[in-house]
């Protein structure tokens, strides 16, 4: 009996002690398990009253953590689409057959053929001011005043883009207004309307001198003064004997003949040289040479105040300054202004389109008589170039049409000229020389056709505008290893 009750205590005892472990490894494996929740532990540390008994209460407190949304990676901002300029071509509206060509990315040609009022050839280029890739140039053969040359020889011999014809010219192949080439004045003003680019690359149309040369003076230290007239020209012209007239380097050398008078003025308005045996000078850069005939007044005047190594001061008068311009080359008329249709070398009414001979008010301007004017402003169908631009001066215009050639290409009349400007958006625009001058040429080949000889020769010409398009260059490392 005994041993009955020790075996049933063995068993329970086993029991109890197979509990303990079972509970142990239970404990152990919840344990071992990683918690995904927070303790946090409050400590009441507040003073005890009087009557308390001193104790501190602890709590801990289990709690569940608030959910926390995992941030999301801010996302990259869209990139907006490239916004990619419309080409400088499709900012016009042209004729339903024109022949339209962007030729640089702010040049464009168009070659516009028309059938009424009969065939007629017109061409035009459109030149983005803005472009710092564009450029003008007024220039002459061999760079100076040596005489004339074909709008398209001039166009290669200045490696040129495009070019159209400039001035009138004399006999002699002199122009017959003022030209500046490069900051240099080649030829000085006279009443003739001008077209220039300036040194911040601005195009201007206007008037130098309200006479027929320019109101310009020479004076000495104790302010004696003397007109001077003329510039680069023969100091015997058909004005009158009695001329003052000087010379720079643009006409390479001077001569004269035995007595008359020749005075070298340095770039500090120092007379350096004072000849009277009629040797020739060259004449350079930045120094002036003033003439005068024998026995004139000019010539007592220069005679008894020009002095070796003493000043002489040449004063240039005009209404605008001269030193403002890298460009200028004369013509006329001035045909729109402020977007309307003038004639100001024809009359001086608000409109003179419909001029007639008892409405004639006279001459403004230009030296030709007024049946001339009468017939070519008016009436006459003619070989045309001109040149203009809009409000803004971000365009440049430049336009000739063919003439004298019926069956090919009979010329416009100066409104029809003036309503092609406006209808490229220019605003203010004049005529260059016409006529059998008149020509363009553009990569070097002509794309007009010449009135003289049927077409066949092209006439030599004192000067020509030439255009430019100056691609930005290439980077150094561009094609190198």
């Amino acid at each position: 009996m005994k041993l009955f009750k020790a075996l049933v205590k063995l068993k329970v005892w086993f029991a109890f002690v197979l509990s303990v472990v079972v509970l142990g490894i239970v404990v152990s494996i919840i344990l071992s398990q990683p918690s995904n929740k927070i303790e946090t532990v409050i400590i009441n540390t507040s003073l005890p009253t009087a009557t308390s008994t001193l104790e501190s209460t602890i709590e801990v407190l289990t709690a569940t953590p608030t959910a926390t949304a995992t941030p999301k990676p801010t996302p990259s901002p869209t990139p907006l689409p490239t916004v990619t300029p419309l080409p400088f071509s499709n900012r016009f509206y042209y004729k339903p057959k024109d022949v339209v060509s962007q030729i640089r990315p702010g040049v464009v040609y168009i070659r516009r053929e028309l059938t009424s009022p009969g065939p007629l050839k017109i061409n035009i280029m459109l030149f983005d001011l803005t472009a710092p890739e564009f450029d003008l140039r007024v220039v002459m053969k061999n760079g100076y005043l040596s005489g004339v040359a074909p709008t398209s020889k001039l166009l290669k011999e200045f490696n040129g883009l495009a070019a159209v014809n400039g001035d009138l010219f004399s006999g002699q192949g002199l122009p017959q207004g003022l030209v500046i080439s490069d900051g240099k004045v080649a030829m000085a003003p006279k009443y003739r309307a001008t077209f220039g680019w300036t040194k911040d690359r601005q195009p201007f149309i206007g008037y130098f001198t309200q006479d027929w040369t320019w109101p310009s003076t020479v004076s000495t230290a104790k302010g004696e003064k003397h007109s001077l007239q003329l510039l680069n020209t023969s100091c015997s012209g058909g004005r009158g004997e009695d001329l003052l007239c000087i010379y720079n380097e643009m006409a390479r050398t001077v001569s004269g003949r035995s007595g008359d008078l020749k005075v070298m003025v340095s770039p500090n308005n120092m007379v350096i040289d004072i000849d009277d045996t009629g040797k020739d000078w060259k004449i350079t850069e930045g120094y002036n040479v003033l003439l005068a005939r024998q026995g004139t007044d000019s010539w007592r005047w220069l005679k008894q105040n020009a002095v070796k190594y003493e000043p002489l001061y040449i004063m240039i008068n005009t209404n605008y300054n001269l030193g403002l311009f890298q460009q200028a080359v004369s013509g006329g008329p001035i045909f729109l202004k402020d977007g309307d249709f003038v004639q100001d070398c024809l009359c001086n009414l608000t409109d003179c389109s419909q001029v007639t001979q008892k409405q004639y008010q006279g001459a403004r301007c230009e030296e030709f008589d007024l049946e001339w004017k009468m017939s070519h402003y008016l009436t006459t169908r003619m070989p045309r170039t001109g040149i203009g631009y809009n409000d803004k001066k971000t365009l440049l215009v430049v336009a000739q049409s063919d003439g004298y050639q019926p069956g090919f290409s009979i010329g416009m009349t100066q409104k029809e000229f003036a309503d092609l400007f406006l209808e490229f958006g220019a605003t203010t625009a004049m005529e260059l020389d016409g006529g059998g001058s008149s020509t363009m040429a553009l990569d070097g080949k002509l794309v007009s056709r010449p009135s003289d000889g049927s077409g066949l020769v092209e006439r030599q010409v004192p000067n020509a505008v030439v255009f430019y398009w100056k691609d930005p260059p290439l980077p150094r490392n561009i094609g190198s290893r």
